[in-house]
């Protein structure tokens, strides 16, 4: 850790922001499907699945991945990102573009499509430009910067062929390509998301669970093998190679799965038992859905929900409890005055309200796994995530609220 540069982290209510309404809108999403039904579970094709979808992907894991990049880079790449006040007005502009892109998606609505297009295109076109600068003349481990990197990349052509996609849906263009909307999600899921976290996680697994360090040619690989991986997809996609070469798409999700698994077997000094247990069981949907997307006939959407809707917010939500009490800390030490002592990281956010967040989701994410495949537990699986999410976001704002409390009670 002593290459980490914590004085440069910003301030912790920046990235909070990201962290509190990403589980926010998982609160959304739950109530969302409860409301919609089996309806949203029959097909990936309807309007229901498709704002679901991205109410996951925009909302929560979008929020998640952005926040993450704002309090990473400068930790870890040694650069803040340049322009630093234009990060709240991206993050209500990328809020309020995706509002307006389930608006279109629901009713297919040219009013709602257009703003939304530029809200978001041009929120997720300026953050990874910021982004990048801050790679590029940043000091902390090269191989961790070309992860981030390729990640904002990826980002940047999930979103020009979002926007492609969108103004095909709402009759500005002519109809997308067949290959573009998996394309899209590929490039999304797999080098966005899944390529950030594997980037950031080869420092927060040593530093937040006690593993050994990533080699950094085990990580090199993983890099090259995911952008071949992602150029197999699209020549796929494209028609350059057989439609079936696309399910090399599951591999990413296995090694991934695996060496995670591995490298917390192997730990010397195994830390935080619940981030720990979230990582395990979103590792666990991630494996099962690259075994079940490998057998022909599988349900695609049920691959999908055990990505989208299990494996990858189950990292997410470890990993945003156990950045909260890490934030409400910082907060805690900028406002308590030079002599006094504050409490410890780990006893801000209580271990037993981890442990009850972690119950819930495995609760409702097992619900989910049901309903999409009997689709008549739609109702009754939202419900759960709408309260799974909220028992987490409940957590978070009590965690958080004590950097304020603690020094009117104690300070």
């Amino acid at each position: 850790m002593s290459g980490l540069a914590f004085a440069q982290a910003p301030p912790p209510p920046v990235p909070m922001r990201f962290l509190q309404v990403a589980l926010a809108w998982g609160v959304v999403a739950g109530l969302w499907l409860a409301w919609q039904g089996e309806v949203a579970l029959l097909s990936r094709w309807t309007p229901a699945t498709l704002v679901l979808v991205h109410m996951l992907a925009l909302g929560l894991l979008g929020n998640a991945m952005l926040g993450s990049l704002v309090q990473f880079l400068p930790v870890a790449a040694g650069s803040p990102l340049p322009y630093p006040r234009l990060v709240p007005w991206l993050h209500a502009m990328f809020n309020l573009g995706t509002v307006l892109l389930l608006v279109a998606l629901a009713s297919q609505a040219r009013a709602s499509a257009l703003p939304a297009g530029m809200l978001l295109g041009g929120s997720l076109a300026v953050f990874p430009v910021l982004a990048l600068v801050a790679v590029l003349r940043g000091s902390g481990q090269r191989v961790v910067r070309h992860g981030i990197g390729l990640a904002l990349i990826a980002l940047a052509m999930t979103t020009a062929l979002g926007l492609l996609l969108l103004a095909a849906r709402t009759g500005w263009r002519v109809p997308a390509p067949p290959g573009l909307v998996d394309l899209h999600a590929m490039s999304g899921t797999l080098g966005w998301v899944l390529g950030l976290l594997a980037a950031v996680g080869s420092i927060t697994l040593p530093m937040l669970q006690g593993t050994h360090a990533v080699p950094s040619a085990g990580s090199r690989m993983w890099q090259a093998s995911l952008l071949a991986t992602l150029g197999i997809v699209a020549a796929a996609q494209l028609k350059l190679l057989p439609d079936a070469a696309w399910r090399v798409a599951a591999w990413p999700f296995a090694v991934f799965s695996i060496a995670v698994f591995v490298l917390q077997a192997r730990a010397p000094h195994r830390r935080n038992p619940t981030l720990r247990r979230f990582w395990q069981a979103g590792c666990a949907a991630l494996l099962a859905a690259s075994v079940t997307a490998s057998w022909s006939g599988t349900p695609l959407l049920l691959v999908g929900m055990l990505v989208l809707g299990v494996g990858l917010p189950l990292l997410v939500v470890g990993m945003a409890l156990e950045i909260t009490g890490f934030l409400t800390w910082i907060a805690l030490r900028q406002r308590v005055p030079r002599g006094i002592r504050v409490p410890g990281v780990g006893s801000l956010f209580e271990e037993a309200d981890k442990r009850r967040a972690f119950a819930v989701h495995v609760i409702a994410d097992s619900l989910l796994v049901v309903a999409a495949l009997a689709p008549v537990m739609a109702r009754t699986a939202g419900f759960a995530i709408a309260i799974a999410y909220a028992v987490s976001l409940h957590g978070q704002w009590h965690c958080w609220r004590q950097a304020a409390t603690w020094r009117r009670n104690d300070g």
